[in-house]
């Protein structure tokens, strides 16, 4: 399996890293994709995928952070080759200047699309308007992670070839459950937003990706072994890894 969106380099993780990553080995977590959120998060995400084997950065500036880095992130994206994708970023209707998010939602989807990489997409109570400026600015290569939005909006996702990444808190989120049922198998990835969301308190970590692939294996009436695989296929094939 690979973990497709999580933060390792978080204070979280900052004593015991070495001993979430070999328990995330031994439950059969092969490749991480570290995501930045602001930047000096992404200098650290950088940091952290030179030390660590199979970790691969996913940089960018997401819509709670502080806006005002977006040359700097712009400049930082551009300067370092090692980058998979752009990311986390999209739009956060819980926080305030909307049209500021908007702008540079659209700043980092143009240097994504010119350096041919694909975007991580943040879309909390968002997941109609991000969709809706990713297809206007026709951007191809779309992950939605832990997406919140309703199904008809995925659905709109899923014709246009978009990627989702869902999260452990699957099992008990009737809405990530309904996503997951229906997306189809070539746009699935598992992720576990590490050390964010897991879904019985406290903090997350990689290996409990078993949790949702057993999970979406049962919703689907397929084995394990068999989500395993596809989302693996799936994952290294969308970041190129």
């Amino acid at each position: 399996m690979i973990d497709a969106h999580l933060h390792l380099h978080d204070e979280a993780f900052k004593d015991d890293i070495n001993e979430v990553l070999l328990r995330a080995r031994k439950s059969g977590v092969v490749a991480f994709v570290n995501t930045s959120t602001n930047f000096k998060d992404a200098v650290a995400c950088l940091n952290f995928s030179r030390i660590y084997d199979s970790v691969y950065p996913c940089v960018g500036l997401a819509p709670y952070s502080d806006l005002t880095e977006i040359d700097s992130m712009l400049q930082l994206i551009e300067d370092e080759p090692d980058i998979v994708a752009v990311g986390e970023i999209g739009l956060d209707w819980p926080y305030e200047k909307k049209p500021a998010q908007i702008e540079i939602f659209k700043k980092q989807i143009e240097i994504a699309k010119e350096l041919d990489l694909p975007v991580v997409v943040h879309s909390r109570s968002a997941g109609k308007y991000c969709i809706e400026i990713l297809k206007e600015m026709k951007v191809e290569k779309v992950l939605l992670h832990s997406f919140d939005g309703g199904i008809k909006h995925a659905r709109v996702a899923f014709d246009l070839g978009y990627h989702f990444s869902i999260p452990v808190t699957v099992i008990k989120s009737p809405q990530k459950q309904q996503l997951a049922k229906e997306i189809p198998e070539k746009l699935l990835l598992l992720e576990t937003d590490s050390p964010v969301l897991n879904p019985n308190g406290g903090r997350n970590e990689p290996a409990n990706l078993v949790i949702s692939r057993d999970f979406i294996a049962e919703l689907k009436g397929l084995e394990p072994k068999t989500i395993e695989s596809i989302t693996e296929v799936n994952t290294r094939k969308f970041f190129k890894i």
